[in-house]
């Protein structure tokens, strides 16, 4: 799946906000039922996430690498699927930023394998309806001038290594 939004706000902002993950961001996102924060320093964020998708509950192990401030990787992995999802920032000369995003998915299991390709697209639906939810949320938090930890609701304390 690969998905390209321009969003109205500098890369820097871009980065940070989106990359200042917590357990408050299942309040943007249906299928995300809850985030927890194991570990976190300026290069790693490792953390589990409970998703909801199609009545089909799922579990997974994460770990964003940051290389600010221009890419994060997420690597996911559950028992029904593993994923790699590659998030890529440009900056425009009219301080806005575009974001390309890609996103591997690999079925484990027999049924899974099976049922993947018809799975997909409603997959990618969930995928672009949940990017312009962030986006949205992103773009209104910069208009109102709110810092990037600020507007996720962190205090910054957890950070370690930044």
């Amino acid at each position: 799946i690969d998905l390209e939004f321009k969003i109205g706000a500098p890369i820097e902002y871009v980065f940070d906000w989106w990359t200042d993950l917590s357990p408050d961001d299942s309040a943007l996102v249906k299928p995300l039922k809850s985030r927890q924060i194991i570990s976190r320093t300026s290069q790693f964020i490792l953390l589990r996430d409970e998703e909801q998708m199609y009545f089909r509950k799922m579990t997974f192990d994460v770990k964003v690498s940051l290389d600010r401030p221009h890419k994060w990787i997420s690597e996911y992995d559950g028992k029904d699927a593993r994923a790699k999802s590659e998030y890529v920032l440009r900056s425009n000369a009219d301080g806005t930023t575009v974001i390309q995003y890609h996103t591997r998915i690999q079925p484990k299991g027999f049924l899974t394998s099976i049922l993947s390709p018809m799975v997909k697209p409603f997959v990618k639906r969930v995928f672009v309806s949940e990017m312009r939810i962030f986006i949205n949320a992103l773009t209104e938090d910069y208009r109102k001038g709110k810092t990037a930890i600020e507007s996720r609701g962190n205090t910054g304390e957890e950070k370690l290594g930044k």
